[in-house]
């Protein structure tokens, strides 16, 4: 009887994660093309097929199942990133593989980014749901300013710059590239665009004949972003 019983258990585990999963993906597709105000929750629980009891029974309110959707979005990102960061050993190559896995990955799963996008914009709103956004925005950057701060160890990368203002200024760049793609399906994200891209960031603009800005590195490390 008990591996019976074991057997059951399992089923019913496995067809709760199932349900759990649906009622997400059904949610991502509203946050993603609605924000959180304008999203329905009637519209999630006739597209996910399950019942208003079942839906707050999994993530108790409109605004902790946006958490769950925020949180699974994030870790996906922050998986990938990670994944590349442990894997790949010099600076240069670290940071074109990010920028290219994360073109793609804004070109395979467009609902995914665009709500990755938003929450940067939403995180200066105010409410829990927002807040939390913030708070994820900001495991984003750190995961980049790590990678940043390896990169000054191994002298790729200057120590002049303050790590987190490189991990932004980084972002804000594929950022701004993926802003351009979810506008207009159109535009191109290939592994080129990201390796002239991290090119632009690490070699910059200027030709050599301009002299560049001088720079107050104290001022630089006592700011905040």
């Amino acid at each position: 009887m008990r591996p019976k019983c074991q057997m059951m258990n399992v089923s019913r585990s496995n067809n709760t994660e199932r349900t759990r999963q649906k009622i997400l993906d059904a949610a991502l597709c509203q946050f993603a093309a609605h924000g959180y105000a304008g999203a329905s929750t009637q519209a999630i629980i006739e597209a996910s097929q399950v019942t208003k009891p079942v839906l707050y029974y999994h993530f108790g309110s409109k605004a902790g199942l946006f958490r769950a959707v925020v949180d699974r979005a994030e870790n996906q990102l922050l998986e990938l990133i990670s994944r590349i960061k442990g894997d790949v050993e010099n600076t240069p190559k670290r940071l074109v593989e990010i920028c290219a896995a994360m073109f793609q990955f804004a070109c395979d799963r467009p609902e995914v980014m665009s709500l990755a996008v938003d929450l940067l914009l939403q995180a200066k709103e105010q409410g829990p749901p927002h807040k939390h956004c913030f708070g994820k925005a900001q495991k984003r950057i750190a995961v980049i300013q790590d990678v940043m701060k390896q990169g000054q160890i191994e002298n790729a990368l200057r120590n002049q710059f303050d790590s987190r203002l490189l991990a932004v200024s980084f972002l804000g760049m594929i950022h701004l590239h993926i802003f351009f793609r979810l506008a207009d399906p159109r535009r191109l994200l290939t592994r080129s665009t990201a390796e002239q891209a991290v090119s632009l960031f690490l070699g910059g603009a200027a030709n050599g004949k301009l002299q560049p800005f001088p720079i107050n590195t104290t001022q630089m490390k006592e700011s905040t972003i």
